[in-house]
């Protein structure tokens, strides 16, 4: 027998978190969910570099004095980036049990499984919806017909 599962499992089950489904299940569909990034990126930026000599003749000549310098360096910018992925799920109809996806019977299948969306499969002897109506004795199936 199992554990019971602790609250925490049991949201994690409820959000579909869990189980790795399988692409192959025919009741798994495949959507796209966009999810943001924040990274940082440098790049250079140009700063000038005056020189450390005061200009004593400046009226000399322009080029009489030195010159300030363009030097590069690196800074940083917080980018914000919207990417996509491929993520799976259940089909309408279907809920995740572990790492498959099973049919949903909105009413209980009292005797009987549920075997697709809204519809169960009665046990021998059951009949109805949701196989909760007796056959008559000596005969079976969905409509009691079958001796």
């Amino acid at each position: 027998m199992l554990p019971p599962l602790c609250p925490l499992q049991l949201l994690t089950l409820g959000l579909g978190l869990a189980g790795a489904l399988s692409p192959s299940d025919p009741n798994t569909c495949s959507f796209w969910e966009s999810f943001t990034t924040i990274t940082k990126e440098s790049h250079s930026r140009p700063f000038s570099l005056l020189p450390s000599e005061p200009c004593d003749r400046p009226w000399e000549s322009p080029h009489a004095c030195p010159q300030p310098t363009v030097v590069y360096r690196p800074v940083y910018r917080q980018v914000v980036r919207t990417e996509h992925r491929k993520r799976l799920r259940c089909c309408q109809g279907f809920y995740e049990s572990g790492d498959t996806c099973v049919p949903l019977c909105a009413q209980e299948c009292v005797h009987g499984r549920c075997v697709a969306p809204g519809r169960c499969q009665c046990e021998q002897g059951w009949r109805g919806e949701d196989c909760s109506s007796a056959c008559a004795p000596g005969v079976w199936g969905p409509q009691c017909d079958e001796p």
